[in-house]
């Protein structure tokens, strides 16, 4: 008898237990826009690796836009994961996953996309890399210069939660910790990155670029914010007002 109420007692404190409110969403859109002015985007398949990795409630969207006013821009790749409860499984940095496909980094900075969204800034982590061209049986190819040809490409990520943008790892996790605790909620988090290459480095290396356009680093720097700059309003929700 003192057992079952024992155990009562301890199942009734259940309802003493303070509501726990449902995942707030990120401000991110959950689907890219399959066109938006001249861009028209196509989807890009998730790796097995990547699926094999993150937790099973993470879900992902990932498209490659191509200009078809003006063919002679690069195309760009946009992929967005969206985290689920576990969030140190949903997402993570791309440092380690460029560093082991075999990318070398030539710079890393944080910066901000300026005149993205109305009175906020669109703060990213800058990370410009380049590896050596291997065909399937890992020989490394050579350009018409006899060198080997190594692919560049410059790589903007942040972290787009319910209220916060922070390109940071651990200002993302800290932000996250005081939502918790002060603001009582879990949110969901959304890692997106946009990468486009360096059409100007494969123009040094001798490669024949067809229609594209040559940029050296800041000009595809430059060609990247202004991408930024026409889809994000259109994908980012603007920042509750209550905040």
């Amino acid at each position: 008898m003192v057992l079952g109420g024992v155990m009562a007692l301890a199942f009734s404190a259940v309802f003493l237990l303070p509501e726990v409110s449902p995942m707030k969403e990120s401000r991110l859109a959950l689907q890219l826009p399959v066109e938006f002015g001249d861009w028209e985007g196509r989807p890009v398949a998730i790796g097995e690796r990547e699926l094999m990795i993150l937790a099973n409630d993470t879900s992902f969207e990932r498209k490659s836009y191509t200009n078809w006013f003006n063919p002679s821009l690069p195309p760009v790749e946009v992929s967005i994961v969206f985290s689920g409860k576990d969030l140190n499984n949903s997402i993570h940095r791309p440092e380690v996953c460029l560093r082991t496909q075999g990318w070398n980094f030539v710079s890393e900075r944080f910066i901000a996309v300026p005149g993205v969204l109305q009175g906020e800034a669109f703060p990213v982590k800058e990370i410009i890399c380049s590896r050596k061209r291997r065909d399937e049986e890992n020989n490394v190819l050579k350009g018409p210069d006899g060198q080997p040809i190594e692919d560049w490409q410059i790589l903007y990520y942040t972290f787009i939660g319910h209220e916060r943008i922070t390109p940071g790892h651990y200002q993302r996790t800290f932000a996250d910790i005081h939502d918790r605790v002060v603001g009582g909620y879990d949110q969901r988090w959304a890692y997106a990155t946009f990468a486009t290459i360096v059409t100007g480095k494969y123009a040094e290396q001798g490669m024949q670029l067809g229609i594209l356009k040559p940029m050296n680093l800041e000009q595809s720097g430059e060609f990247l914010g202004a991408f930024i700059r026409e889809l994000l309003p259109k994908v980012v929700k603007p920042r509750p007002a209550d905040t």
